[in-house]
């Protein structure tokens, strides 16, 4: 399946998990950092908050794969970006409540290895960065979660 087949099963399957918020299946950009955070505002369990996800992709490939003797086939592998942003709250603990997240993500992407069929397989869920940062004055959790997909062509 081509590669906005991957990202809409990747948006589809982001969406579903409970609480997780705003979602886009492209990064959102703003010239002021007020409006780029107003694009991940909204209510949860009656508190109004940050918390979305943006999904991207970084970088593709092709390569030859042999499949047995005599035969190949080429594959793609895709690799997307999934940025997630959640409100830093200390009282009510938030840092938590963002990890409980991102391994409701990786437990989401771990039981659906071809994405609902648009993939041949997937490297599962990374989560590279996972830290607190600061947009438009306003300090967040911050996390860049990484899938690799391949897709048999």
């Amino acid at each position: 399946m081509p590669e906005s087949t991957i990202r809409t099963q990747i948006y589809t399957i982001l969406s579903a998990v409970t609480d997780i918020g705003k979602v886009y299946d492209y990064d959102r950009w703003a010239a002021e950092w007020a409006a780029f955070i107003n694009f991940f505002k909204t209510t949860i369990s009656g508190i109004d908050q940050i918390r979305g996800w943006e999904i991207s992709r970084r970088s593709s490939g092709e390569k030859k794969v042999v499949i047995g003797i005599g035969s190949s086939s080429h594959e793609k592998p895709h690799v997307f970006i999934i940025r997630g942003y959640l409100g830093l709250n200390d009282a009510a603990a938030t840092e938590k409540t963002f990890n409980i997240l991102i391994e409701a993500i990786a437990t989401a992407f771990r039981s659906n290895k071809t994405l609902n069929g648009a993939a041949r397989d997937h490297d599962y869920i990374q989560a590279d960065v996972i830290e607190a940062r600061i947009f438009g004055g306003v300090l967040c959790h911050y996390a860049e979660l990484s899938l690799t997909v391949y897709e048999r062509i």
